[in-house]
């Protein structure tokens, strides 16, 4: 076969540019670390690679999205446990003020206090996060929740909504907390009211009558009514039923003698046999726990208030005040749940995340030491190649007769 001097040139030509394009591949990777950068290169691969990437990149946002609820759950903790320490305090002043030794400068001064610290929750209550979102309006971020109106009463403007952050594919966490629930609804201290003439109907034990209250009020019936009736003895006996008409407590009877029932002290005016006496628990009410404080307030400043009253109103603050807490104490412990949840949230998600990245690093990024010993290759025939043609193209006849 006849080669002619076109053909060497173009087959060394060709070979080199074979081998410089293996160069320039094996320098890419090099330099990129990345085994290929086009799909055309490897489909399949560069399909993998851009599905890996894309979860990558959502745990990215995840993390940011839980840094952001961390931030804000970290800032209700510390509102809350601001609001908590105030209540405390708030409460002290109101047993403080609970002593017969109390003039009225004292009161006053007591009142005046009580007035700070009212003060100072009603600004807590309105904070903002990092974000400048109002925390406790519920979805209403934008709208200050707690307002004074004219009448000088507390009142919540926000609504019972929360806003929830994706933190993971599969979980969203609330970031914040209503306060509609947290400092709105607050029980206040709950009652028993006599229904007939000859009874008298008092708390005794307060905490004791609040779980019978929580156990035994049923807001669908019309009245949550009790009947006393006294039986000729000896031994003189009453008998207390519901109702329905069900025996729940029996005993000893003296006409004007306290009756124990459940933290309630009745008292009968009648002797034994006379007509059945009937009681029943006050309908529920919940109201701001700074509407509470208001009413303290004016109790303390009121110079006519009688020493009975007085005492109702400081069974009624200590109550409401204690069940205010109540609230925060639970709104605390939800919070610190939620960034318990968070914390291994994100725990989970670092792990999967590393995954990913390993293997889109197995799918995608080029082995060094392949690519190297590919590029030492690669160069070493390119020599070999340049010399070849060098020896090849000086095989001509002018050559040989020189």
């Amino acid at each position: 076969m006849r080669i002619t001097t076109n053909m060497i040139y173009d087959r060394n030509l060709a070979t080199m540019s074979k081998v410089s394009e293996r160069q320039n591949t094996a320098y890419n990777q090099l330099m990129s670390g990345d085994k290929f950068t086009r799909a055309g290169e490897d489909p399949s691969g560069m399909s993998q690679k851009m599905a890996l990437t894309k979860e990558i990149d959502l745990f990215k946002q995840y993390s940011v999205n839980g840094s952001l609820l961390e931030n804000s759950l970290g800032h209700e903790d510390t509102v809350l446990t601001s609001i908590n320490t105030a209540m405390l305090s708030a409460k002290t002043l109101i047993q403080k003020a609970n002593s017969s030794a109390m003039g009225s400068e004292e009161r006053s001064a007591i009142a005046s206090e009580l007035e700070g610290l009212q003060k100072q929750m009603f600004d807590l209550m309105n904070s903002k996060n990092s974000q400048g979102e109002f925390i406790f309006g519920g979805n209403q971020s934008k709208t200050q929740p707690f307002v004074k109106d004219a009448s000088g009463n507390y009142v919540f403007q926000g609504d019972t909504g929360q806003r929830s952050i994706q933190v993971s594919p599969t979980v969203q966490i609330p970031a914040n907390d209503s306060g509609f629930d947290l400092f709105e609804m607050v029980a206040t201290r709950r009652t028993a009211s006599a229904t007939s003439a000859n009874i008298k109907v008092g708390v005794g034990d307060q905490g004791n009558f609040e779980s019978f209250y929580r156990n035994n009020y049923d807001s669908s019936l019309a009245s949550n009514s009790f009947t006393v009736s006294t039986l000729a003895g000896p031994p003189d006996t009453y008998e207390i039923k519901d109702s329905g008409g069900t025996l729940v407590q029996s005993g000893d009877y003296s006409a004007g003698n306290k009756i124990a029932f459940n933290g309630l002290e009745l008292t009968l005016d009648q002797p034994a046999g006379g007509a059945d006496q009937t009681f029943a628990l006050d309908a529920p009410k919940n109201d701001n726990v700074l509407n509470g404080m208001s009413d303290f307030i004016s109790a303390l400043r009121d110079p006519n208030i009688s020493a009975d009253d007085f005492q109702l109103a400081v069974a009624n603050a200590t109550t409401h005040m204690d069940n205010a807490r109540t609230k925060i104490d639970r709104g605390q412990g939800d919070v610190g749940s939620r960034l318990n949840s968070l914390e291994q949230v994100m725990s989970s998600n670092d792990g999967l995340s590393t995954l990913n990245q390993q293997a889109r690093a197995k799918v995608s990024e080029a082995d060094m030491y392949e690519v190297i010993a590919a590029l030492s290759k690669e160069d070493a025939a390119m020599s070999a190649s340049q010399l070849a043609f060098s020896k090849i193209s000086k095989l001509t006849l002018f050559d040989y007769i020189r």
